[in-house]
């Protein structure tokens, strides 16, 4: 029985890598909203972050963290995404999602690296097709899934006792597709997308893998 820390587990990919990884036996802290009541039982402890404030997870987590002597592995789920033109006021949702999307990802694995370094842990960081192609209308949430690609990189190179793989999902029938659809002016058609239980199937695969290797990057696109 191994033991994973993941975020975004309220819905979409994150619940679904929680489902089947508790379903399979393995202990699954989930990390919710402050106040946010968890999506599921068997949880092994539930963490309470704002992820808008990585500055607040050290003091949140003192007692958490005191208790934690290993982590098999870390899945960074959670992301938001604010659509707009580069030609339009973009400073909140360029502060927004690069503080989401990667400030939180790197203050929350830093904190549990002792117990990653302890399980020789993998760190799993669900990137997006955006962070391979960035383009309008998602044109800063792109740029903040690059720069999470360059956090995977140097991760990666720091620690190495860790495996690092980042995941790149296409198109997938989420709350967060609905919104990005709107934003292009186009329908929402669940069937022409990735559903999260396959995307959270890869990265169950992933995590699965046997400690002799290690897989950096996948690209995962609808059929």
């Amino acid at each position: 029985m191994s033991r994973y820390l993941i975020t975004g587990v309220s819905r979409g990919i994150g619940l679904q890598v929680a489902t089947g990884l508790i379903a399979d036996g393995h202990q699954v802290i989930g990390v919710v909203r402050p106040g946010k009541p968890a999506p599921l039982a068997g949880f092994a402890g539930v963490w309470e972050l704002e992820l808008t404030e990585p500055a607040s997870f050290a003091d949140r987590l003192t007692a958490q963290l005191a208790s934690l002597d290993s982590l098999d592995g870390v899945v960074h789920s959670a992301g938001i995404v604010r659509p707009g033109s580069l030609d339009e006021p973009l400073i909140a949702g360029f502060t927004d999602q690069f503080t989401v999307n990667v400030t939180a990802v790197a203050e929350l694995t830093r904190l549990v690296l002792p117990a990653l370094r302890a399980a020789g842990g993998t760190v799993v960081l669900v990137n997006s097709g955006s962070g391979l192609s960035a383009g309008p209308p998602l044109a800063s949430y792109g740029a903040s899934k690059y720069a999470l690609r360059g956090y995977a990189d140097a991760l990666r190179k720091s620690e190495p006792l860790l495996r690092v793989s980042t995941v790149y999902p296409g198109r997938t029938a989420t709350e967060m597709q609905k919104e990005v659809r709107g934003a292009e002016h186009a329908e929402y058609r669940e069937a022409d997308y990735l559903q999260p239980a396959t995307v959270a199937g890869v990265i169950r695969g992933v995590l699965a893998l046997p400690a002799d290797g290690v897989i950096t990057d996948v690209t995962l696109n609808p059929r």
